[in-house]
């Protein structure tokens, strides 16, 4: 079991002690389960029994005690699990480059920190059940023998029985889950779409329709299909476990009293049995919610090996200094290709070559789909190029040295994400941040509080402007913008061209641009030309033509 190997291997040097606090309840149930047996053996005449009451009190004060300290250790011991194992897993995100997190899959990654994390924490407490009623159990089977080998033996193989039969029916169910949990995510990728993409599937009734009828629908009664058959195989066991004890209750009742000598034997075991079914019953009900957690572990091992295996080599943070432009970027030969697991024709660019000066205003214009972004993505280090080579200031980008030659860019990417706090951000001149916010006509709609921003609720293109307040406050000496105008006025596309633009470039700063917007070529110092994945010309303003 996943979940028990877990929990034993994460309760460290404690381990000895969370197994013995777990056993020991289950054992001394089966022996209060012979106090009473005793006890009813006694005429009535004989008066208060003081020495099983004594082990009857203490026997109960055991499984109390012992039963809290293994559930307590139970919770601590996944908690500090799932704390530690927050921690790592975005550690690793954060050392993966764009590329694998797009392939590895958002959806999958939230659903191991959320999903996957609650199903192991609710199910710590089930475990130490289970382990209760399997020891109870197994003192119930020890004492029968005590009572009668015969009994022993006809009950070992009424359970041998049961237990095969389960099994059977428990890998079914197991597998049928996994499906379930498979689709699942499947659904929440279509649903994801739903909310992410709202005001686009409002807008196209077909769109919105395909997605929920062909997509929600059928994955979502997918799951209930496979939930429910799951569900069928855990019960199918349950039923012939019952079976079993029924059938091994009747003979007992009827079968064992003419093999044994003492009448009173039958009677004992039988109400050995009777309170071992509660037992079974725990065990069946608990190993549904087991066999999830099992799943759960099962994922995030997974998913913790996928993301060990794509992490970049990461610089220790505190020695990666801000990296500044003297010379240039060059790129030469890059080519990139994008791999669809669907099979789909992989779409490629490159190979490219570009020369960008320190201090160049540059545009990057082409169709759609031309690989206008993927270049932007390439040039700012956030994909690794399949070949060819990238520098800055004759250095070529190495995975030692990647996260400097990041540091040298502020990128506001058309579907960027804006954060409520400046995280990173020396704020050491907070009137800087009031002035911009003033620039950017903000200053009436957002604030800057308890360090971090009043809100973030504001229209498209005020976020980008926003977004714009934090990159000026990041202070680098490259700007990247894709499609940054797009989504702004008339005033606010002609002041960032004529004036904001040429005020980064007075300063020095490297400013490169994703646009289609002609009518401010002349701004520009080279127009970049990008067509099928290539750069297929490069250009001065003066030579540009649309």
């Amino acid at each position: 079991m996943n979940f028990f190997r877990l929990l034993y291997r994460e309760a460290g040097d404690s381990k000895r002690t969370f197994l013995l606090l777990s056993l020991v309840p289950g054992l001394v149930m089966g022996l209060i389960i012979a106090v009473i047996n005793a006890v009813t053996n006694y005429q009535q005449n004989t008066g208060l029994q003081w020495q099983y009451l004594g082990l009857f009190v203490l026997g109960c004060a055991t499984v109390l005690f012992t039963m809290n300290r293994a559930l307590n250790m139970a919770t601590a011991i996944i908690a500090d699990y799932l704390c530690r194992l927050r921690i790592r897993v975005t550690a690793q995100v954060r050392s993966l480059n764009l590329a694998t997190v797009e392939e590895i899959g958002l959806t999958r990654i939230r659903a191991a920190v959320g999903r996957d994390h609650q199903t192991i924490e609710e199910t710590a407490p089930a475990l130490v059940g289970l382990i209760y009623f399997v020891m109870q159990l197994v003192m119930s089977a020890l004492y029968i023998c005590y009572l009668s080998p015969l009994a022993f033996i006809v009950t070992l193989a009424f359970l041998a029985g049961a237990i095969f039969f389960y099994r059977k029916s428990y890998r079914d169910a197991e597998e049928l889950m996994r499906q379930a949990s498979l689709s699942e995510q499947a659904f929440h990728n279509s649903f994801e779409n739903i909310l992410s993409g709202f005001k686009e599937v409002k807008l196209n009734a077909q769109r919105s329709d395909d997605l929920f009828h062909n997509y929600i629908i059928p994955r979502s009664e997918q799951v209930e299909d496979l939930r429910v058959e799951s569900g069928r195989s855990f019960n199918y066991g349950q039923s012939v476990s019952d079976v079993f004890f029924y059938t091994l209750m009747g003979t007992l009742v009827f079968a064992i009293p003419f093999y044994v000598s003492d009448l009173s034997i039958p009677g004992k075991i039988v109400t050995v049995i009777v309170f071992a079914s509660g037992a079974i019953t725990s065990i069946i009900r608990m190993l549904p919610v087991v066999s999830r957690a099992n799943l759960a572990v099962s994922n995030i091992e997974e998913l913790r090996e996928l993301l060990e295996k794509h992490s970049e080599a990461m610089d220790e943070r505190s020695e990666v200094r801000q990296a500044r432009l003297s010379k240039g970027i060059s790129l030469k030969k890059i080519a990139y290709t994008y791999h669809s697991e669907d099979g789909d024709r992989p779409f490629s660019i490159g190979p490219c070559d570009l020369e960008i000066a320190s201090g160049e205003m540059v545009f990057i214009v082409g169709g759609n789909g031309s690989g206008k972004s993927t270049l932007a993505k390439i040039l700012t280090g956030l994909y690794e190029p399949d070949g060819g080579h990238l520098s800055w200031d004759d250095k070529v980008v190495k995975p030692e040295n990647i996260d400097r030659y990041r540091s040298l860019f502020s990128v506001i990417f058309s579907d960027f994400h804006l954060f409520d706090r400046l995280y990173g951000v020396d704020l050491t001149d907070e009137q800087k941040l009031y002035d911009l916010l003033e620039d950017m006509k903000l200053d009436e709609k957002v604030h800057y509080r308890n360090n971090r921003f009043s809100t973030t609720n504001l229209s498209t293109g005020q976020r980008k402007r926003l977004a714009m307040v934090v990159a000026l406050l990041e202070d680098r000496d490259v700007y990247l913008f894709d499609e940054w105008a797009a989504d702004q006025d008339p005033e606010y596309r002609r002041w960032f061209y004529t004036d904001f633009l040429m005020k980064l470039k007075k300063e020095g700063r490297t400013v490169i641009a994703i646009t289609h917007d002609d009518r401010y070529f002349d701004v520009a110092d080279k127009i970049v030309w990008m067509e099928e994945g290539r750069i297929s010309k490069v250009s001065s303003p003066a030579d540009a033509t649309v």
